[in-house]
C-alpha cells in the first residue's frame, strides 16, 4: 500500500516490491553460497549487436584477434524477439539493464526501442557508445527513457584519438555529443546523463586537460578519467599511463534528481501482464529443484554468478562480461531455452559449486565452466552498492529508508 501511494499505480509498486524481494534473495543466496538460487540476476547486460565499426587494441575486433580467430564472437544482431523474451523472463526482478559489452550498441537501430522496452519494466538503462556511428539518432536515444551514455573517447584531437579508438573519427564524436545535448534542450530532459569516459594511457595522458575542457563546452555532464586494461601485449605502443590516477569531474549537477525524474510509473505493454503473473505466483511455488545451503559457506564466491547475467546478440547467456575463446569456457546457456532457466544451466551451478567447496566438474562433464580457473576480478561487478542504493533512492521517491538501503545493498 505504501509503495503504491508513493509510486502512483498498482503496477509499478508491485513491480518495485518483486525487484525488492528478489534482491533480498539474492543477497541470502550470495551469503549461503548455495549453487541454485530461486533469485533473478539484478542486472543484465546486453549486446544490441555483436559488432563494432572500431578495432580497438584488446578487444574481441582488434585487427589481430579477427585474423587469428583469437575469440569465439560472430557477428549478430539482437532480435526484437529475443530481447522480449528476456525481459519476459528476467526483467520483472532486474533493476539495472547496461546496454554494452563488446558490441557497438548504436549500431542496432532497434536500440532505442529496447530501451523503451526495459524502462517499461521499471529498469534503469545505461548505454555505451563509442558515438562514431553516422547515422545515430540522437532524438530516438532522449525519447527512449535512456538513464545514462557513457562515451568512450580516449582524445580531444584525431591524431591522438586514433591511436587506440583505431577506424574511429572524433569529429563525429563530438558531431553526436552536439545532437544528444541539442535533443535534451528541446525536449525538456536532463537524461540520459552524459558521461565522457578517458582511458589515460602513455599517448593521450597529455590531453585530458584539453578533453576536460571540450567536455564542458560541449554540454556533458560528467567527466571521468579511468585506468585501462593493460593492452600492449596486442599492440606494443599503447601503454598504460603511469601516475594518473582515476578521477571524476561533475560538470553540471542534479543527477540523482534527473533519475528520480526519468521514471514512468504508468507501465504500459508486455510488461504489465509479466508483472501481474510473477506478482500472482506463490514464493513456494518458484522453487523446483532448490539446491541446499553450504554448512559452512565458502569465504569467497564470484559476485557475478549470483548478481548478473550476460547475453550476447546471439542469445548466448554469459556469467560475467568476459570473452569466450579456446580454453575459455563462458558460454554457460542459449537464450530462448524453453527447457532450463538459463540462469541456473548446469555449468552456472557447478561454477557457483566449485567457489562453494571447491568441487571441480568431472572430466566427463567436461569442457569445465571458465569459473574453475578464472584468476579475474570476482567481487566488482557491473551492479554495485552504489548503483543499488541509487535505484532504491530514486525508484522509492524517498519511501526506503537510508537503513534499510543499506542493508539491501551492503553485501
Amino acid at each position: 500500500m505504501a509503495f503504491r501511494e508513493r509510486l502512483g499505480t498498482s503496477i509499478a509498486a508491485k513491480a518495485f516490491t518483486l525487484k525488492v524481494l528478489n534482491i533480498v534473495l539474492a543477497r541470502y543466496y550470495f551469503r549461503q553460497r548455495n549453487p541454485v538460487p530461486f533469485s533473478r540476476p539484478l542486472e543484465l547486460v546486453v549486446d544490441p549487436a555483436n559488432g563494432c565499426n572500431l578495432a580497438c587494441p584488446g578487444c574481441v575486433h582488434s585487427s589481430r584477434f579477427k585474423d587469428f580467430k583469437l575469440f569465439d564472437w560472430n557477428p549478430g544482431m539482437l532480435s526484437e524477439h529475443r530481447f522480449q523474451g528476456l525481459l519476459q523472463r528476467y526483467g520483472t526482478y532486474a533493476v539495472l539493464l547496461r546496454f554494452f559489452n563488446y558490441g557497438e550498441p548504436t549500431a542496432n537501430l532497434n536500440t532505442p526501442k529496447f530501451i523503451q522496452l526495459a524502462k517499461t519494466y521499471l529498469i534503469q538503462t545505461v548505454l555505451s557508445t563509442n558515438a562514431t556511428i553516422k547515422r545515430f539518432d540522437a532524438e530516438a536515444y532522449v525519447r527512449s527513457g535512456l538513464d545514462f551514455m557513457i562515451l568512450s573517447i580516449d582524445g580531444a584531437t584525431q591524431p591522438v584519438y586514433e591511436q587506440f579508438r583505431k577506424n574511429g573519427h572524433v569529429d563525429v564524436a563530438f558531431e553526436n555529443i552536439r545532437k544528444v545535448v541539442d535533443a535534451k534542450k528541446r525536449l525538456g530532459k536532463a537524461t540520459p546523463i552524459l558521461r565522457w569516459q578517458y582511458l589515460a594511457f602513455e599517448h593521450n595522458a597529455h590531453e585530458i586537460p584539453l578533453a576536460l575542457e571540450m567536455a564542458a563546452a560541449l554540454g556533458v555532464d560528467e567527466f571521468a578519467v579511468e585506468t585501462p586494461f593493460d593492452v600492449s601485449w596486442d599492440v606494443s605502443g599503447v601503454k598504460v599511463a603511469e601516475g594518473v590516477p582515476p578521477s571524476y569531474h561533475e560538470l553540471r549537477k542534479g543527477t540523482e534528481d534527473a533519475f528520480s525524474r526519468n521514471w514512468d510509473f504508468d507501465l504500459k505493454g508486455a510488461a504489465v501482464e509479466t508483472i501481474e503473473r510473477e506478482f500472482a505466483t506463490h514464493w513456494t511455488e518458484r522453487i523446483a529443484t532448490q539446491g541446499q545451503p553450504m554448512n559452512t559457506p565458502s569465504a569467497h564466491t564470484c559476485s557475478w554468478l549470483y548478481k548478473s547475467m550476460v547475453m550476447d546478440a546471439n542469445g548466448r547467456i554469459l556469467p560475467c562480461c568476459g570473452a569466450p575463446r579456446p580454453g575459455i569456457h563462458l558460454a554457460f546457456a542459449e537464450f530462448p531455452d524453453a527447457q532450463t532457466d538459463c540462469f541456473n544451466s548446469d555449468d552456472y551451478q557447478r561454477a557457483r559449486q566449485y567457489f562453494a567447496d571447491g568441487t571441480k566438474s568431472k572430466p566427463e562433464s567436461s569442457p569445465a565452466p571458465h569459473c574453475e580457473k578464472c584468476d579475474w576480478d570476482q567481487t566488482r561487478t557491473g551492479i554495485n552498492y552504489s548503483q543499488l542504493a541509487q535505484y532504491l533512492r530514486t525508484t522509492s521517491r524517498g519511501l526506503v529508508d537510508a537503513t534499510a538501503i543499506k542493508t539491501l545493498a551492503d553485501w
